[in-house]
């Protein structure tokens, strides 16, 4: 199986933290997988033996085998806690109610972050088995995924075996047959069955548990059978995806208010006066890694060298108490530096940030493109700014501080138990509710059109995005709304509550058209009428 050698793509894990002493755990296997790593560098230390010379020569390859064994403890501990947790809990099918007290969501979740730590330590180098090991072992539904032999997934697919639907978490098994090829930003719902010698489309969207017969091509959204075609014939895989790519047709519903004047942006510059941008990514940079950086240099110059390294053999680690706490101590004293790093980065960009407003306050509105003003010019540079902070945290092994991130700074505001995924979302002007899930999507509160539009996004509490979705400048989104996998909406549209929606541009469907695109059936979700924040109007149209 090939994966996108990306730090975007790859094996996924979800970010639904349901309970806060999940993070024990979670820096429990991170504490863990370090310290082998901690033994492996006292070796090293051993060999050099203050020989400035043999520590150059030697020093590539100590970093790459410490990586090494960092990857794969991480993976063998994770891997223990998951047997253990699955022993308490086994993972099984079904719709589970996306609330705390449901064993199953709550397992589901604890699953997810067991396995966040060695996916993210394994995209430092992107290496092909680790990518296999963790798509087996580590992806978020790994359990209720079954992968073929020479299997095939485009940059920016999701395959899922689980998925959020409303108040409900829906788990349905998944299985890939062999030589199967998944286009680029399709998506695979729960339950879906793929035959052998299959090909997606990209921008494909397959429904609850369908059935994709073997040697066929598919494609759409929902996705559907295209005639049969005898593609063994062909000699090579991209003569196959350039006939596939003219066999199929999308429906062109473009509009004048959306489309990009492309000419224009030729030859231009986003950002004048960049000198200025960098020193102040310069200064977040420098600030927030001071007290991390002396702090660990302290901590190693008193503690870790003399009581650990400098140790006459490793047995005399074990013995000496002051020794053995320090090296159990490391990897907390790493882990508590990193964090505050993290916060130091969004301490200091809020503080750039308000400086910023001071001199020119943000404003919704439309700027434009050819006389390049105040408005314009500080718009870029708060940009600039806040992508770096949001990226950082985003991109961290503590994601989950993102919402934290994005209340201090931007101009954003993210309400309570809101779950967000690895997204790429508006840097200001952005307002979410309460108990949001925002899956892998694309939330941008500024077009390029003829000019610059600014528009606030207001996202109602209980809403739900799927995947591949976008959302367009100026949206608002009334409560307990869903969005199916590769939505997207037009500027300044209203999405009504208690309504589903679907395709592009969106349609509100049915509970009817709802089976009928996506196998789905509230009655089948929700049998036993079980209580929901939302009145029975919710299940008639």
């Amino acid at each position: 199986m090939s994966t996108p050698v990306s730090i975007h793509d790859g094996p996924f894990t979800t970010n639904t933290l349901v309970s806060k002493i999940f993070l024990v755990f979670y820096s429990i296997i991170i504490w863990c997988s370090i310290l082998p790593l901690l033994l492996e560098l006292y070796f090293f230390w051993k060999i050099i033996e203050f020989n400035i010379s043999l520590f150059i020569c030697l020093l590539p390859i100590q970093i790459y085998f410490g990586y090494l064994i960092l990857v794969f403890t991480s993976i063998l501990i994770a891997k223990l806690f998951l047997i253990t947790i699955n022993l308490i809990h086994k993972p099984k099918e079904g719709v589970f109610k996306r609330i705390n007290q449901d064993p199953d969501y709550y397992f589901w979740s604890l699953r997810a972050v067991i396995k966040k730590w060695p996916i993210w330590v394994s995209k430092f180098i992107p290496l092909p088995f680790t990518d296999k090991i963790n798509s087996r072992w580590f992806e978020n539904d790994s359990e209720f995924i079954k992968y073929g032999k020479n299997i095939s997934i485009g940059k920016g697919s999701s395959v899922k075996a689980s998925m959020v639907f409303s108040d409900f978490l829906i788990i349905k098994k998944v299985n890939i047959g062999e030589n199967v090829i998944i286009g680029s930003n399709s998506f695979i719902a729960p339950g879906t069955q793929i035959g052998k010698n299959v090909i997606i489309g990209t921008m494909s969207a397959t429904k609850f548990s369908q059935t994709l017969k073997s040697d066929s091509i598919y494609a759409g959204f929902p996705i559907e059978r295209l005639k049969n075609q005898d593609y063994s014939t062909y000699d090579s895989i991209e003569k196959l995806r350039e006939t596939l790519t003219s066999t199929i047709n999308f429906k062109d519903d473009s509009c004048d208010d959306v489309k990009l004047n492309l000419n224009r942006l030729q030859g231009e510059k986003f950002m004048k006066n960049l000198k200025y941008d960098l020193l102040i990514f310069g200064l977040i940079y420098f600030l927030s890694n001071a007290i991390p950086i002396l702090g660990i240099i302290y901590f190693g110059s008193e503690l870790f060298i003399p009581f650990f390294l400098q140790n006459p053999n490793l047995f005399s680690i074990f013995t000496n108490v002051l020794s053995l706490t320090v090296f159990l101590l490391t990897p907390l004293i790493l882990i508590i530096f990193y964090i505050i790093n993290l916060l130091g980065v969004i301490f200091f960009g809020k503080l750039f940030y308000r400086i910023m407003l001071y001199i020119k306050p943000s404003e919704e509105g439309i700027l434009d493109w050819q006389n390049k003003d105040k408005d314009f010019i500080y718009y870029f540079r708060r940009s600039f700014l806040i992508r770096y902070v949001k990226w950082k945290v985003q991109k961290s092994p503590f994601p989950w501080l993102i919402k934290f991130a994005y209340n201090n700074i931007g101009n954003c505001q993210i309400g309570r138990n809101t779950v967000i995924e690895d997204s790429f979302l508006a840097k200001e002007f952005l307002e979410v509710g309460n108990n949001v899930y925002l899956g892998k999507v694309l939330i941008a509160t500024h077009l390029w059109d003829k000019n610059l539009s600014i528009k606030k996004i207001i996202i109602g509490d209980n809403v739900v995005i799927q995947d591949n979705s976008c959302i367009a400048p100026g949206t608002e989104i009334e409560e307990n709304v869903s969005l199916f996998p590769l939505s997207i909406t037009v500027k300044c549209e209203k999405l009504i509550a208690n309504s589903f929606y679907l395709n592009t541009p969106l349609v509100k469907i049915s509970n009817e058209e709802l089976i009928n695109a996506f196998n789905l059936n509230l009655y089948d979700i929700n049998p036993k009428k079980i209580s929901l924040k939302r009145d029975e109007s919710y299940y008639n149209y």
